[in-house]
């Protein structure tokens, strides 16, 4: 054997190696799969993401994080939700991840909540509002999360602040599914003193959401509105009223002051909200999710949370017009959360 044939012999050899390791290497390398209930361009998903990626950009450990989108807001018929269903649990079984993390109510009343107790995989569950119990996730082993209690405290005291500290009475306006009936379970058990609800009303069109804000005009001094994701035009129609037509309705027809706790309410043409935090809870997600992975397979699961952040969104020029005027430091707390618009 010559000299140029065992140089060719040798890189071979070598180059099989490396890719024999290399394989091995990403086949071992821990799996995470995000399931999100929204779809890939919903301004909640790409802000969870963010928060996401901002961990991922810190992370020193090899893992290999992958997504998937139930997107029930277009699937919400009955044969077309239950082939999202289905490819969600394809896309689990494919994949096979160490962790699903599992984003909104939907996404774990719908499929997430199918491998507790199970062990694999394991289930890191975000921002839900339905009991634990709901899902069957008490005192599951393989299940901890980050649950979503809305910022109602700091809601309570914007009122105060936008009201120069007279109380107010409250009319709540939201949609009749998952997501807004475990909301308005959070806003009706929640102790609004010096304010007061005087109304309530969770529908699914948006005739029947202007019927409501016409109807409280007299009796309530704010209307708060929840999430409003999926909304149909109503009357017949059964299409995704678009975010912005709302909000420019409501801060156009509403004589009661709107406040939302739906992220995208002020981008969308609002005037004033106070919102979870999307980034904060994609964080809390995958530091858990991390820190899961690295206590190893047999590790118990770690203490369920909640995030205590919130964020701040204001269109000046609505406020304006409506004689508000709100202190500095919720001004820039806006502009910190990138959420300010003049």
């Amino acid at each position: 054997m010559n000299r140029t044939t065992l140089k060719k012999l040798l890189i071979g050899f070598f180059l099989a190696a490396f890719i024999l390791f290399l394989g091995l290497f990403n086949v071992t390398k821990p799996r995470i799969l995000v399931l999100h209930s929204f779809s890939s361009d919903d301004p909640w998903s790409l802000e969870v993401n963010k928060g996401i990626q901002k961990v991922l950009k810190s992370n020193r450990n090899p893992v290999t994080v992958k997504y998937h989108y139930l997107n029930v807001t277009a699937n919400k018929q009955d044969s077309r939700l239950q082939i999202a269903i289905g490819e969600a649990h394809q896309a689990i079984a494919r994949q096979k991840p160490d962790i699903l993390i599992a984003v909104d109510d939907e996404a774990n009343e719908l499929v997430a909540k199918d491998y507790a107790g199970k062990g694999a995989p394991r289930v890191v569950f975000v921002s839900t509002l339905q009991p634990l119990e709901k899902y069957g996730y008490a005192g599951a082993a393989n299940v901890s999360g980050i649950v979503e209690q809305l910022p109602l405290d700091a809601v309570r005291d914007t009122l105060l602040t936008a009201r120069n500290g007279k109380a107010a009475r409250i009319a709540v306006l939201g949609m009749d599914d998952v997501t807004c009936r475990a909301e308005l379970a959070q806003v009706q058990s929640y102790n609004w003193a010096p304010h007061r609800l005087v109304a309530t009303r969770a529908v699914n069109s948006f005739p029947d959401w202007q019927q409501f804000t016409r109807q409280v005009a007299d009796k309530a001094d704010v209307l708060l509105v929840l999430s409003y994701g999926g909304l149909e035009r109503g009357n017949g129609d059964r299409r995704e009223l678009p975010g912005n037509e709302l909000a420019v309705w409501l801060e156009k027809n509403a004589e009661s002051l709107p406040i939302s706790i739906c992220p995208t309410y002020v981008q969308d043409g609002g005037g004033l909200a106070v919102t979870p935090a999307p980034v904060d809870f994609g964080q809390k997600a995958m530091q858990m999710a991390l820190a899961w992975v690295a206590a190893g397979k047999g590790a118990a699961a770690p203490p369920v949370i909640s995030s205590p952040h919130f964020r701040v969104g204001m269109r000046q020029s609505l406020l304006d017009a409506r004689g508000i005027t709100m202190p500095t430091i919720y001004i820039e707390a806006a502009r910190i959360g990138d959420a300010y618009l003049p």
